[in-house]
């Protein structure tokens, strides 16, 4: 564990759990519980409005433009003075988004004056006619990179709150445009309605690393509620860092709480993949709070020694460093028989929750469409695991499209009365990230010695390594 200098405002403590002895193979795997937590430091609880630049695009339909202009005014109104801002809206005779506001100029500083401006020329926003396609949401996230391209503030974010009337970005154009658009700006959701395909919005939010959100048509409290949040990150992208030995051929990371993701290693300047001794995972938008990530490495035990602590890597977030330690076991002693002064106590409970996650969205996906059986399957999975570490939300989740009638043993039934609405808003709901208390690692005590052979073991050993008996 270590903490050390702050970053960006940021102070990070980095501990890593994992089970100090293994069974060493030519391709030994290594699964560890690595815990970030990030501390606030410094005068403020929020970054000035002035390093924030925000697009607000409104996709929406015909139907819903007067509802949605009325919204968007009082949401311009409650800006944060000193923010700088752009609204999206409507479609030209091309089909391209239209700028609402500035009328003048690319972007506008939020005041008094520039508000209450903008709050009137809400009204000009007019959906695309009947005869023209919407714009789609490709062409509201390439409007977007084109203005934060002139805009190179510290936090840069897209708000595009939809209908789905923008349609899905067929053809490989949404994955075009959202790659095109990493690192360029973050991006949030708000969905309004009932009628709009979850997947394209979560591909969006996945890779821009935002939130997706159901919200009713007056969604003003909803940006407010966004912006705030946006305010509380010190430090939009940070790389969490392995260095490893030679020995160590493959290195993988996955989220798990707040949110469940893989991460993608990032290539290097000259555009080479990252060699196997040092790789960095971008992560984003870090405010104060804590992370659960599963590190995974692949070493070659052929030519260590055994029954010695090895350092086969160490994981560097900010100015914080821990190391990952393994001792290879002797021959003929099993993996688990060791001491376990060493950890590895939280890695059952993440595995759990990885699977608590990943049935929890298998059984909404079951519900879109409807096929009753596989939903209660995986859903009686997810509470099952929910009840056994305590992710009250899990069941909070379930209960809105089926009854639990057994936790422990994980058997629900899926309500006659579900509709399309609600899987939907329940698979953005799943999505926006949950964090999960996770036992911390391992405390330390006092050695004991095995009775057999006097051996010394760690304090929650359950076998002495010499002589393998029981303790």
């Amino acid at each position: 564990m270590g903490t050390d200098a702050p970053s960006s405002g940021l102070e990070f403590t980095v501990s890593l759990d994992v089970r100090r002895d293994q069974q060493p193979h030519h391709d030994a795997r290594i699964d560890a519980h690595l815990r970030v937590k990030a501390t606030g430091i410094g005068p403020r609880d929020e970054v000035p409005a002035v390093e924030l630049a925000v697009v607000l695009a409104l996709d929406v339909a015909a139907g819903r433009r007067e509802a949605a202009a009325t919204a968007l005014a009082a949401t311009l109104r409650a800006l944060p003075d000193g923010v700088s801002f752009a609204v999206l809206g409507g479609a030209d005779e091309s089909g391209e988004p239209t700028r609402c506001y500035p009328l003048r100029g690319r972007w506008a500083l939020a005041d008094t004056m520039e508000k209450r401006r903008a709050a009137f020329s809400a009204g000009r926003i007019a959906p695309a006619a009947e005869d023209r396609p919407p714009p789609g949401y490709p062409a509201w996230l390439a409007a977007a990179r084109a203005l934060f391209a002139e805009r190179p503030l510290p936090l840069r974010h897209l708000l595009l709150i939809t209908d789905g009337s923008g349609g899905d970005g067929a053809d490989g154009a949404l994955r075009a445009e959202l790659d095109a658009c990493e690192g360029a700006f973050t991006a949030d959701v708000l969905a309004v309605g009932g009628d709009w395909d979850p997947a394209p919005l979560l591909a969006v939010v996945e890779d821009l690393h935002g939130t997706a959100e159901h919200v009713p048509d007056r969604f003003g409290p909803a940006v407010a509620g966004a912006l705030r949040r946006l305010r509380r990150v010190r430090n939009p992208e940070l790389p969490v860092v392995v260095t490893a030995r030679p020995a160590v051929r493959a290195v993988d990371l996955t989220e798990t709480a707040p949110r469940q993701q893989r991460l993608e290693a990032a290539p290097r300047p000259d555009g080479q993949a990252q060699g196997p001794y040092r790789t960095g995972f971008p992560t984003h938008q870090w405010e104060p709070g804590t992370r659960d990530y599963l590190l995974t490495v692949h070493a070659d035990a052929s030519t260590d020694p055994l029954g010695v602590l090895l350092q086969l890597a160490t994981v560097s977030v900010g100015d914080a460093t821990a190391p990952l330690l393994v001792r290879w076991l002797p021959p003929g002693v099993a993996v688990g028989a060791g001491a376990t002064g060493g950890g590895g106590g939280t890695l059952q409970a993440m595995n759990a929750a990885t699977q608590m996650r990943t049935a929890l969205n298998r059984g909404y996906a079951a519900l879109d469409p409807l096929s009753r059986g596989e939903a209660e399957a995986q859903f009686g999975l997810a509470v099952r695991l929910a009840t056994e570490i305590g992710a009250a939300w899990v069941l909070q989740d379930v209960r809105r499209v089926a009854d639990i009638l057994d936790g422990r043993r994980g058997v629900v039934r899926v309500g006659p009365t579900v509709d399309r609405g609600t899987v939907r808003r329940g698979q953005l709901h799943i999505a926006s990230g949950h964090g999960l208390d996770l036992p911390g690692p391992a405390p330390t005590g006092k050695p004991v010695k095995c009775p057999h052979c006097r051996h010394l073991a760690g304090a929650r050993a359950r076998f002495c390594i010499a002589c393998g008996r029981s303790l």
